[in-house]
């Protein structure tokens, strides 16, 4: 394992890509590496290892700079399903409300390894260790690459906490979808405060009512509505990513979606590629140190 030393008050970008499926969100994190980092990927979609590779091969990158660990979303067996729908089926939904605990939820632990990668990301690529992702700072020592680290996506942590904190109940009360959604909430706190090198989180989007200027806007898909319009305030550059035909792009400027941006033009049509992103933060770093 690499020891990474933190030289810099600079902390790495964080950035919010959200799109649609099939925008090219995964695909682009390629362009990562193509602008010269060593770039980990924490995979909760069931095909985006397929996806990233497919972003490598797109740009003629190899695969030596980027490692993963993909998280599977757990599946319940039949026999679990079939008691949920007896439940479904024999209670009203005020009782199914009042079940007191998560059915079988300390069969979902997908949650807690998502922590534990995180703690200590190991390669599924190479099964060599890398340590805690927010100790890694932004140089190493050894001549090694800067790093990256990247979560695709934050759908799949939905779905973790979701399942941490109910299991296979058919329905949730008011307090358990707060703790859900609190335990998401500190989850990226942590992640946009503490991580030091370039940090990217892909998110699907939803329309949601602005419950401050009313109205709706494209947000992030998040688990309960109050919980979208706060997020962006963590994040340095919260993209939106589109798809029209073949071509995608992303935008920092729309009329429908909560976006931002300190480091892109300001435009509807930019190039998916984190390179400007990267360039901008070298820059911030040698101002930093040329004023020290």
């Amino acid at each position: 394992m690499n020891e990474v030393a933190t030289d810099t008050p600079i902390h790495g970008p964080s950035c919010l890509l959200q799109g649609e499926p099939g925008a090219g969100k995964t695909f682009a994190l390629a362009t990562l590496v193509a602008a010269g980092l060593e770039l980990f990927v924490i995979v909760t979609e069931p095909n985006g290892v397929d996806s990233l590779l497919d972003g490598l091969k797109h740009y003629k990158l190899p695969v030596d700079h980027v490692h993963w660990h993909y998280i599977p979303l757990a599946t319940a067996p039949w026999k679990s399903l079939r008691e949920m729908a007896t439940k479904i089926n024999t209670m009203g939904f005020e009782d199914l409300g009042k079940l007191k605990a998560g059915v079988e939820k300390s069969k979902y632990k997908q949650f807690f390894e998502l922590l534990d990668t995180l703690a200590n990301f190991k390669c599924d690529r190479t099964g060599e260790e890398y340590g805690a992702v927010d100790e890694w700072g932004i140089t190493s020592p050894d001549g090694a690459w800067p790093r990256a680290v990247a979560i695709d996506s934050l759908s799949g942590i939905n779905i973790m906490a979701w399942n941490m904190t109910v299991g296979l109940k058919p329905t949730a009360h008011q307090g358990e979808w707060g703790t859900a959604m609190n335990a998401e909430e500190r989850l990226i706190e942590k992640l946009t405060s503490d991580i030091k090198v370039p940090f990217v989180l892909t998110a699907h989007i939803e329309r949601e009512t602005d419950e401050i200027i009313g109205g709706t806007k494209v947000m992030t898909s998040m688990l309960g509505r109050k919980l979208a319009p706060k997020i962006p305030r963590l994040f340095s550059e919260v993209i939106l990513a589109t798809q029209n035909g073949r071509e995608h792009n992303w935008a920092t400027i729309s009329s429908t979606a909560i976006v931002k941006t300190r480091s892109l033009a300001r435009s509807d049509k930019l190039a998916p590629d984190f390179a400007p992103i990267i360039t901008k933060w070298h820059e911030r770093i040698a101002q930093s140190k040329k004023n020290a």
